[in-house]
């Protein structure tokens, strides 16, 4: 009877790289992320990974596998604190199925928790690849595709409902931000997120100048929706591709900026896409919610501290010991 030998599992031993060895993980990046642009990866290795962290694996000196791990503020039912959002996790084609993407998120969950973060995210390229992590979808977005003749109909139907007592006067239009607006913008931002979201990342200056940089790397804009000379919203979007997408509006102009955003998107001449919208524009267009957003409890302790209820509730929380 022919021996039987027992191939032993590699184990794998991840590492942080140092703050001058981050572009070292642009080959890989190129090679996995063939649908960024030039424009943007530019952007990705002059700007994020300053203060990014990359947990990497290495084979003869060369960069195998990688994990990207991008610092935000975090609010929750009023409580800030610091998470990482999880990018540009790659593995070389010709090394994959080795336990390698395995290593580098239980690692980078490792430390985190060391920390006591309380939770991290990600947008995953597949939910069957992130689900034996703990990770669940905790954010869908909405999306629809608006014509002309929703357009029209926008500008002409008096029997939509405004969700606020407040009358509204003066133009409502679209324009570039600018610069000099991300002050006023942040603020506005704020006061919004507070009573729409219970999450939520911080919108403050810093927040709105990395997405104005990631949005003109890609050929977008973003855009703020005016009533006169005050900002009463803004979004991203892609004039050309008539795409528009985290776009946020207060209830009193929500009827008046509907048509505004269509009309600077052209949706006169051509169909365009909207993405993460107000959900009273729901009842002009056909919608769908679409999965986007995965995330993951890192320290219970702390989630449950961010918890808050109105009246006494029962919680029962399950944790699996896998034995590993």
């Amino acid at each position: 009877m022919p021996e039987i030998i027992e191939q032993e599992e590699k184990i794998w031993n991840p590492r942080y790289l140092k703050p001058e060895e981050r572009g070292l993980t642009r080959e890989l990046y190129h090679a996995v992320f063939v649908e960024d642009t030039e424009r943007f990866v530019d952007y990705y290795y002059q700007y994020k990974i300053r203060d990014n962290a990359i947990l990497v694996l290495e084979e003869e000196e060369k960069i195998i596998s990688m994990l990207h791990l991008n610092p935000y503020t975090m609010i929750v039912n009023g409580y800030e604190f610091p998470c990482n959002y999880i990018v540009a996790v790659a593995t070389r084609a010709d090394c994959r199925h080795q336990g390698m993407m395995r290593s580098l998120l239980q690692a980078s969950l490792q430390e985190m928790y060391r920390r006591e973060e309380t939770f991290t995210w990600l947008m995953p390229a597949a939910e069957a690849i992130y689900r034996p992590f703990g990770f669940r979808f905790i954010y869908e977005k909405n999306k629809m595709t608006v014509t002309a003749d929703v357009l029209r109909r926008a500008e002409t139907d008096e029997n939509w409902q405004i969700h606020s007592d407040q009358e509204v006067s003066g133009d409502i239009f679209c324009e570039e931000a600018k610069k000099e607006d991300l002050a006023e913008l942040a603020c506005f931002a704020e006061k919004q997120l507070l009573k729409l979201a219970e999450v939520y990342t911080v919108h403050d200056i810093a927040y709105f100048e990395q997405r104005m940089q990631e949005a003109e790397c890609e050929g977008g804009r973003l855009v703020l929706i005016r009533n006169e000379n005050r900002i009463c919203g803004y979004f991203l979007a892609l004039r050309e591709q008539r795409e528009a997408w985290e776009i946020v509006v207060e209830n009193a102009v929500q009827k008046q900026a509907f048509p505004a955003v269509l009309r600077w998107l052209e949706a006169g001449r051509e169909k365009c896409t909207l993405t993460a919208f107000p959900k009273i524009w729901e009842q002009y267009a056909k919608s769908e919610n679409v999965p986007a957003i995965m995330g993951r409890i890192v320290h219970l302790e702390r989630f449950v501290r961010c918890l808050k209820t109105k009246k006494e509730q029962e919680f029962k929380i399950r944790l699996p010991d896998t034995g590993k």
